[in-house]
């Protein structure tokens, strides 16, 4: 798998297998939602979860690419290091949110960081901001109401702790696309995820005691840790390298669509009209500041070619 993945990296690699590479961490990301929700109901912990899933993630990532360990350079050490808090936050939020509400849910309101990115580039890296990515926050707010409000003005605990995660995760995804433009995409996820495992495990050890384990346990946090984590975030540091941010962010987002619908098979997850209903405005809101509408624009200019106008 470790010369799969250098493989991708080499001249060979092009736009649409990037893209291949984000559509494949989206579903896998998706499908972890389901895996989370199981292996909590199992009786771990969320720390317990998120250090099992990232220790399996970083052994495996220290196997395949043993020769890149001599490799790491300081910088990529510091850099790696930010992204892996910042990861390892959003994932702390995101896993605890599970505790109170569905992973349908949690699966879609995590896609607000999504919507958020713009916001973190624009004071990050200086990128302009247009009225697309407004309007798009704006939808944000009014879907994220469809979605946690039920016949009252309180939010859900579990929806506030899944926005927190989201600003997380919006500022891991800048950084990425930061960093992997600079920096080796696979020395990036060394450090990002042995930060994570370092930590997180760390913090278990101390605060609980050792979880109950079970075969199906044992496999649900083996896909958890080797898909989910050590292939998915290969994936997204690697394609980010070689696509473009409008593509990445689109794909990306596919995550909620796919985890929505995986929930809903698996474990039963029940939808209410409303919830439908706010989950599509989010999704709206998505696509509307990420693309700006402009496979809308090339249609329309492919058209007016076609009819010999311009």
């Amino acid at each position: 798998m470790g010369a799969a993945f250098r493989g991708l990296i080499g001249s060979k690699m092009t736009v649409k297998k990037a893209n291949l590479l984000l559509l494949f961490a989206a579903f896998v990301w998706g499908s972890g939602f389901v895996g989370n929700a199981w292996v909590l109901g199992a009786g771990f912990s969320p720390l317990q979860l998120i250090a099992a899933r990232m220790f399996i993630a970083s052994a495996c990532l220290c196997v395949f690419f043993r020769k890149n360990l001599k490799t790491i350079t300081k910088t990529e050490i510091v850099a790696g290091s930010l992204l892996g808090g910042l990861l390892l936050a959003g994932f702390i939020f995101q896993t605890y949110a599970l505790l109170y509400i569905t992973a349908s849910v949690n699966a879609f309101v995590t896609s607000v960081y999504v919507i958020l990115t713009p916001f973190f580039r624009r004071m990050i890296i200086k990128e302009k901001l247009d009225y697309f990515a407004n309007i798009g926050a704006g939808l944000t707010i009014v879907g994220i109401a469809f979605i946690s409000l039920d016949g009252g003005f309180g939010m859900s605990i579990g929806v506030v702790l899944t926005l927190i995660c989201a600003v997380f995760y919006a500022l891991q995804t800048v950084f990425t696309d930061k960093f992997t433009k600079i920096y080796s995409p696979i020395n990036l996820t060394i450090v990002m995820i042995t930060f994570n495992a370092i930590f997180a495990n760390a913090a278990s050890v101390i605060i609980y005691d050792r979880p109950q384990m079970s075969g199906a346990v044992a496999l649900s946090l083996l896909y958890l840790g080797l898909v989910c984590t050590f292939a998915a975030y290969l994936a997204q540091n690697i394609g980010q390298k070689y696509t473009t941010a409008v593509n990445a962010a689109i794909i990306m987002s596919m995550e909620s669509v796919f985890g929505t619908i995986l929930a809903v098979i698996i474990l039963g997850d029940m939808l209410s009209t409303q919830m439908i209903l706010g989950m599509s405005i989010v999704f709206v809101a998505i696509i509307v500041a990420e693309t700006k509408l402009e496979f809308i624009k090339k249609k329309n200019s492919k058209e007016d070619l076609d009819n010999g106008k311009g």
